[in-house]
C-alpha cells in the first residue's frame, strides 16, 4: 500500500458536536466530517455517507482510504462497518495505535493543531455547520508545504486525484493571498 489514511476525532465542549478528521497522508490533505456527537454510531453514519458520496462519483471508499490508522477510542468501536461495504465486503483495514500513542499518527495530530490555530481548544463546535468545517479545512489545505516543495495539500491531492472527490469532500481552492490561519476566519 503506498499510502495510509490517519483519522481521529476533535472534540468542541464536552458532550457538544465533534469532528471525525482523515489525513490521506500520501499528500497532507485533511478534512473533516461534523458529528453530532462523538458515538461510535454517529462515526459509522458518518462513514456510511461518504462512502455513498464517492460511490455516486464512481470511486469506491477503499480506493481513496485502502488502509486507516486511528486511536483506540469507544467512536471507532464498529470496526465492521468502517471497514466493509453496505453488502459486507471488506474494503478496507482498519488499524489501530498503541494506547497513548499518538505519535503513530502524527500527520492527523499536526494537522490538529493547524484546526486549533484557527478553533482554539475549548471552543464549542455547537454553532457549527459542515459549511463551517469544510471553510476551516480548506484554509488548513491550502498553507503550502516544504515537503512538497512548496506546494499545498490541496495543489497535490489535486494531482493525484479526480477533481471532483474533492468537491465531494467539501474542499475547495483557497488562494494564498486570501488564507487565514487565525479565529479571524470564522468572524468573516
Amino acid at each position: 500500500i503506498r499510502e495510509w489514511v490517519e483519522m481521529d476525532t476533535v472534540i468542541g465542549s464536552i458532550g457538544g458536536k465533534a469532528i471525525l478528521t482523515f489525513d490521506l497522508t500520501v499528500c497532507n490533505f485533511m478534512f473533516g466530517i461534523l458529528l453530532e456527537n462523538k458515538t461510535s454510531a454517529e462515526v459509522s453514519r458518518a462513514i456510511k455517507r461518504l462512502k455513498s458520496r464517492l460511490l455516486e462519483l464512481g470511486s469506491t471508499f477503499g480506493e481513496i482510504f485502502p488502509l486507516i490508522l486511528t486511536d483506540n477510542g469507544g467512536e471507532f468501536a464498529d470496526v465492521f462497518s468502517i471497514e466493509n461495504t453496505s453488502q459486507g465486503e471488506r474494503e478496507t483495514r482498519l488499524y489501530f495505535c498503541d494506547p497513548y500513542q499518538s505519535s503513530q499518527k502524527p500527520h492527523v495530530e499536526k494537522n490538529h493543531t493547524l484546526f486549533r490555530d484557527i478553533v482554539p481548544q475549548g471552543s464549542s463546535f455547537d454553532d457549527f455547520t459542515q459549511d463551517t468545517v469544510d471553510l476551516i479545512f480548506s484554509h488548513v489545505n491550502a498553507i503550502k508545504r516544504r515537503r512538497f516543495r512548496g506546494k499545498s495539500p490541496f495543489e497535490h491531492f489535486a494531482f493525484l486525484y479526480n477533481p471532483s472527490i474533492i468537491s465531494a469532500l467539501g474542499i475547495r481552492s483557497i488562494a494564498e493571498c486570501e488564507v487565514c490561519q487565525s479565529p479571524a476566519l470564522l468572524k468573516r
